[in-house]
């Protein structure tokens, strides 16, 4: 397929797997690409120098944000411009390889890694990469490859968010100059010096405009500070411009929704990606309390419940993986990727909000409110990604109108027929075969596909690709049903579009899963693979979990609760937090 095709949304491998005849299965598949060797060395040192200040206690300056000297340390490596193109500056890293980078970094401390997808995932390197000329490159990328300046991204305002043709920010043309006016809420890591992409009206039309901020507030900048806890360790801030002077040659010369949308397609893979690294640390906070806490003479660890929740810990470590994977190489490989993205922003939020919620405040129990447990101290920041760059739900819905699109002009004409009643009218009928005809031809053979029984959801890698492959297929059918049902009125119908949507993308993840697992060698992976295909499966067709599964999961979690999962053996396996004095006796502490 020729590239620029790929930018279309029906090229889509999602869309191509609901919608055709074929499920291309080549296109669900997830690798970590191996890095050059000099994007090798940046990475090792900008982790190096990452868990120093992490060791040395000085990762977060005077404000509680990550300080300078560690924004400092990270450009003497080369790190912030790692996905630079290099002849400004940079190392020219693909996405694939940069996420590993990424997350590996949340692992040591999740907000440096959110710094580095505001830099190179969600903001203006990947931006200026695509949509800068040589001479904007020149100016406003070499300073962010070199690490003198950080990106930010600015759409979100006071009156909008998601709704992007809300936006009221604008900038006025005189001479050489745009004269931009509004405001940006929530704006993470936005500071004095920092280059933003901010969405704006210029003529009227949606632009993105780079946005150098000047190095301390006046009467045209201003800087709001906001009480906001998730991501406390990266500053939250609003935007106030008046009539700031901004060179017109930083307009980027494409529609600003294209552009934006090409910038939120990485950063919600990037969300998926830092889920992983989050979730390791999670998981190796876990330890050393499961071996610790003893209940009935034995410890929590050897539990089936425990076990079990810890099993699907790792699958969820090992989904993110594989999701954000598959995502990003879409991405490099130049597709459109906006159906697959929040896929990837959906699946590895809302796994790690369960995982929170679900599995790691249960099994601390009360004492993970506790100062100093990581769920009493983080739990905000493992929420937020289910509402930053797009609430959770309202990006499902986003999702449904765009998988459902073509097909719904596709049977539009159908639809008219229908409601003519042609059966009372033959020559109408005789007229309109036409549209029936196509529609005849689409339908027949996946209701012939539809009559085989899909049985239990199997743990078998192979046979669990077969069986997400079905549930694509099914869900044309189930989508068709929904619109042939609702017409029009399918777009007020929002539980109704939410619901396939969700159906959709645990089958498409389902997918991509089955395909990673195979790829991996360590077995406890493959077997976490294994489990959070499974555990997708039963979401869509609504099955009890089989005793395959059960037998499964709870062998993955041991091997969690033995430290036998080689994918957390890097994370902070941190101390349990107990009272140190309880009714007069000492409480039990352990290291690990």
């Amino acid at each position: 397929m020729d590239s620029s095709d790929r930018r279309l949304l029906g090229a889509s491998p999602l869309h191509r797997a609901v919608w055709g005849r074929a499920v291309p299965l080549e296109l669900f598949d997830a690798e970590e690409p191996r890095a050059t060797p000099a994007v090798q060395e940046i990475a090792a040192a900008a982790q190096a120098a990452v868990e120093q200040r992490v060791t040395d206690g000085t990762v977060y300056g005077p404000d509680g944000t990550i300080s300078t000297e560690l924004i400092a340390d990270l450009a003497g490596v080369g790190f912030w411009g790692l996905r630079a193109v290099p002849e400004y500056g940079g190392s020219g890293a693909s996405f694939s390889t940069y996420l590993p980078i990424l997350r590996h970094l949340a692992v040591a401390d999740p907000w440096v890694g959110v710094l580095a997808s505001l830099q190179a995932g969600i903001g203006p390197v990947t931006t200026l990469n695509t949509f800068a000329t040589a001479e904007q490159k020149q100016r406003l990328l070499t300073p962010l490859a070199s690490g003198s300046r950080l990106g930010i991204f600015a759409t979100t305002e006071p009156a909008t968010a998601s709704d992007l043709r809300a936006i009221r920010t604008h900038a006025v043309r005189s001479g050489d100059l745009l004269h931009l006016t509004g405001e940006k809420l929530m704006i993470t890591n936005a500071a004095p010096a920092r280059t933003g992409c901010v969405l704006c009206r210029v003529d009227g039309d949606l632009r993105m405009l780079v946005v150098e901020l000047p190095d301390v507030e006046d009467d045209h900048f201003q800087l709001v500070r906001l009480g906001v806890r998730a991501f406390r360790h990266v500053a939250h801030r609003a935007l106030v411009f008046h009539e700031l002077p901004v060179p017109a040659d930083n307009l980027l010369d494409a529609p600003g929704l294209v552009v934006t949308y090409h910038a939120l397609n990485h950063g919600r893979i990037a969300v998926c990606a830092g889920a992983a690294g989050l979730l390791r640390r999670m998981t190796g906070s876990l330890i050393p309390w499961v071996r610790t806490r003893a209940t009935f003479g034995a410890p929590i660890g050897t539990r089936e419940l425990v076990q079990r929740r810890l099993g699907r810990m790792a699958a969820r470590i090992v989904g993110c993986d594989g999701v954000a994977l598959w995502a990003a190489g879409l991405l490099d490989n130049g597709y459109r990727g906006e159906l697959e993205a929040v896929v990837a922003k959906v699946f590895g939020s809302e796994m790690l909000k369960e995982a929170a919620v679900d599995l790691m405040l249960k099994t601390h129990g009360g004492r993970a409110f506790l100062d100093g447990n990581m769920f009493a101290d983080d739990v905000y920041d493992m929420l937020a990604p289910t509402v930053f760059e797009g609430e959770n739900e309202i990006l499902t819905l986003g999702f449904f109108q765009a998988l459902s699109r073509e097909h719904a002009a596709f049977l539009a004409p159908v639809g008219d027929v229908i409601g003519r009643a042609p059966h009372r009218d033959p020559v109408h009928l005789w007229q309109a075969r036409g549209a029936v005809a196509p529609y005849a031809r689409w339908l027949a053979p996946r209701q012939l596909r539809a009559t085989v029984p899909l049985g239990a959801v199997p743990m078998d890698l192979d046979d669990q690709t077969s069986f997400a492959a079905q549930l694509l297929h099914l869900s044309a059918l189930e989508i068709d049903a929904a619109l042939r049902h609702h017409g029009a009125g399918l777009a007020d119908r929002q539980t109704v579009g939410l619901e396939l949507a969700q159906r959709v993308m645990y089958a498409a993840a389902m997918l991509v899963l089955a395909r990673y697992g195979r790829a991996l060698t360590d077995p406890l992976a493959r077997q976490a693979a294994a489990c959070m295909a499974a555990e997708l499966g039963q979401r869509v067709t609504r099955q009890r979990p089989t005793p395959a599964y059960n037998r499964q999961i709870t062998q993955l979690g041991l091997g969690v609760a033995e430290d036998r999962f080689d994918l957390v053996r890097d994370a902070p396996h941190d101390e349990p937090i107990m009272p140190q004095r309880l009714l007069g006796a000492e409480a039990p502490r352990t290291t690990s």
